[in-house]
Order: C-alpha cells, then sequence, then structure tokens
C-alpha cells in the first residue's frame, strides 16, 4: 500500500467516528472536516498529519500491511529531530503511531488554516535547519572578546597597514 491510500482509508475512518461519536462532542471545532494532510512514504512508513475537527496529530502508520509496532512508543528521527509517538490499535485498520499537534481544534477559523498549520508542521519535522541560530548569533558566538576588541588592529597589521 502507498501514503496516499493509508491515507484515503485513514481519513474514512476518522470520518465515521466523527459521523458516529464525535459529531455533537464540545471539543469539535464545527468548522473544521477530517482532512489528510501531506502523507508521504517515509522509510517503510506511511506519514502526515491528520486533521479532524477536535485533534491534528502527526500520523506513522506501516506501508505494508504484515509490518506492526511492536512497542507503545515509536521514536522517529528527523531532519529537525526526534519525535515520539504513541502507537495504538485503531479500529478498521491496525496498529498507527500518533504525535499530537493540536487537541482541541477550537483556535482554527477554519479548514484552510487548519490545513496550512498541518502542513507547516510536517514540513517543519524536514527542515534541518529548523534549530539553527540565526545567521547574527552564530557569529557573535564565534567571536570571543580578543577579537571583538582587537579585530580590526590585528586585521590591519596583518594587512601590513598602520594603525
Amino acid at each position: 500500500m502507498n501514503a496516499g491510500a493509508i491515507a484515503e482509508r485513514l481519513a474514512a475512518i476518522y470520518r465515521e467516528i466523527y459521523r458516529r461519536a464525535m459529531r455533537d462532542a464540545p471539543i469539535c471545532n464545527d468548522a473544521l472536516a477530517v482532512e489528510a494532510v501531506g502523507f508521504r512514504d517515509f522509510g517503510d512508513l506511511a506519514l502526515g498529519v491528520m486533521v479532524t475537527p477536535w485533534f491534528a496529530n502527526l500520523i506513522a502508520a506501516p506501508l505494508d500491511d504484515a509490518q506492526s509496532f511492536d512497542a507503545a512508543t515509536l521514536r522517529l528521527r528527523f531532519p529537525a529531530g526526534d519525535a515520539e509517538f504513541n502507537v495504538s490499535e485503531l479500529d478498521g485498520f491496525g496498529r498507527i503511531a500518533t504525535c499530537s499537534l493540536f487537541s482541541p481544534m477550537d483556535a482554527f477559523a477554519d479548514q484552510d488554516a487548519a490545513r496550512a498549520t498541518a502542513q507547516a508542521a510536517l514540513d517543519a519535522l524536514f527542515d534541518a535547519h529548523l534549530h539553527d541560530p540565526p545567521r547574527a548569533e552564530r557569529a557573535a558566538a564565534t567571536l570571543d572578546r580578543r577579537a571583538v576588541f582587537f579585530g580590526r588592529r590585528r586585521r590591519a597589521e596583518e594587512d601590513g597597514a598602520a594603525p
């Protein structure tokens, strides 16, 4: 199975959960709908964000039906750093790993805002420079006190110019 098929299957299951059990729950944001966002292959997993009226979770699911998660938690390494997922059983699907991004979803005005935020969160995981300090901070961190006070003079002396 590919990531797109898994996303469609998960979305159908969560739509049914919404219809059956969550539609009238006070934690649901009526402006939102169930949507699978940004699902892609990630090694032997499908990875994406499931947006629902009651949560937005990063979800990892095995691409192969024969594969499953053995532990209660799963730690995945992304370019931006590690993320820990809780593994659980989803009726009608099997074992999935989830990492909560938002719950409840009352901060989102509409589906477009929820979708954009979900995609931005997913994109951030794959940003290897997410935790890099800004350029000015990096430069300041590499300067010592002597270089700050005497840097110009040393450069001038090294170039053979008079101070």
